[in-house]
């Protein structure tokens, strides 16, 4: 409908193939959880924290694996797919002063908008692969014994997690507003996959908020429920743009409508399906270990197939019953999203959040319908081509999709190998 052509045009297909081939992501974003637990000991404020340990040891200078900068408590090693980084951990035995400054440095407390030194009394690091529960100030506390206790699983540095138990002494969680505050991974584009789950008791009541990104955190002022569903409208609309293959199924589905009432039909089919598995996802995720790498292949299946549909001028196929059930597969992934943070949290689901996460993924699919309504009708407008806008879409679809296949087809093998 929209016809694209000229030389111009195949070398920007083949730019963008090429970069967002290097960059796709798969649908179930994975949220690295930041887990506090804050309560009273006798005269003394315990903070029990569970985070990744690179968020601590990675500093600006980091430009990626493959620049291999030095990073600390590491040594390089060459493996059959490149170098990876291994915890050095004679090192971190022998000498965790630098670890402890590292940690001190990367978080701010203030009592009563007073900066308070807080005392690091115990260090935990682990293959998160294998972490035990932290849900609970129980279960936090079993992961402390002494002052540093080194997993003998702990030895790929990205797979490392740290639990560490800080004291503010002669503080209130009752009396005193403590903040705390950790700008910990802002330079680098994981801060919008860390999820903060933070747990307050006081009083016999467990307080509990969930947010993401950079840590800000006052005791005394958890966030309302009007400014948690704020939050959770706009984590929907964010996680739905950095998901590409949700973005690029919901540009197919516009292409694959001649028809405004055609694009309403099968985008709330779509919108019905992915709403559903996300509400109920949680009692449909299947434990087994290729669940996730098999739902990861049918999305990316589901869009090659949509391609070669558009491509082979069989769209018109495409009715709402596929769509419905497309849609029911792409939800899984934000669901998965929530049973993490669920998890994490041990309180299971924030219904508020859940529902605005909802609305924040709706409205974020009206953005790029609209975005894709501008740009075609100017390419309808502005240039003369010979092959439709739908075609190129379609085959830069197909060329994307066939990547996510080939490489999350391995996942799924090792999985049930």
């Amino acid at each position: 409908m929209f016809p694209f052509s000229g030389v111009n045009m195949k070398r920007l297909f083949i730019a963008c193939l090429l970069l967002l081939s290097q960059h796709v992501a798969a649908h179930f974003t994975h949220f690295e959880p930041r887990i506090l637990h804050i309560y009273q000991d006798k005269s003394d404020i315990l903070v029990l924290m569970r985070m990744p340990l690179p968020l601590v040891l990675l500093d600006a200078s980091w430009k990626g694996i493959d620049a291999k900068n030095q990073v600390p408590y590491t040594k390089q090693a060459e493996m059959e797919d490149g170098i990876d980084y291994l915890l050095d951990r004679a090192a971190l035995t022998e000498k965790p002063e630098l670890l402890i400054e590292k940690i001190s440095q990367g978080y701010r407390f203030e009592i009563n908008q007073s900066l308070r030194s807080a005392q690091v009394e115990a260090i935990h690091l682990f293959n998160s692969d294998n972490r035990r529960s932290f849900v609970d100030i129980a279960s936090a506390e079993s992961n402390f014994d002494g002052f540093m206790l080194l997993e003998p699983e702990a030895i790929k540095f990205f797979d490392t997690g740290l639990d560490i138990k800080f004291r503010l002494q002669n503080a209130s969680v009752i009396a005193d507003n403590m903040t705390i505050f950790s700008k910990l991974g802002d330079q680098f584009n994981a801060i919008n996959r860390l999820a903060n789950v933070v747990n307050i008791y006081r009083n016999g009541q467990h307080l509990s908020n969930t947010t993401v990104g950079i840590l800000e955190l006052s005791s005394q002022r958890l966030p309302s429920a009007w400014e948690r569903g704020i939050s959770g409208f706009w984590q929907g609309m964010e996680h739905i743009f950095i998901g590409l293959d949700h973005v690029l199924f919901i540009l197919l589905i516009f292409f694959t409508s001649n028809s405004i009432m055609r694009l309403i039909t099968l985008a709330t089919a779509f919108t019905i399906g992915h709403s559903f598995s996300l509400l109920v996802g949680d009692n449909l995720l299947i434990s087994a270990g290729f669940f996730i790498p098999a739902i990861e292949l049918l999305i990316a299946l589901s869009i090659a197939v949509t391609a070669v549909a558009l491509i082979m001028n069989k769209g018109h196929h495409l009715t709402s019953t596929p769509m419905l059930c497309i849609g029911f597969i792409h939800g899984f992934g934000f669901s998965f999203v929530f049973r993490e943070l669920a998890e994490a949290s041990g309180q299971g689901r924030d219904w508020l959040t859940l529902s605005t996460f909802t609305l924040g993924i709706e409205a974020g699919q009206l953005i790029i319908y609209l975005l894709a309504f501008g740009f075609a009708w100017c390419v309808n407008h502005y240039l003369s081509p010979k092959r439709s806008l739908a075609f190129y879409v379609s085959l830069f679809a197909l060329a994307v999709s066939q990547y996510w296949v080939l490489t999350r087809m391995l996942p799924l093998l090792d999985a049930v190998i």
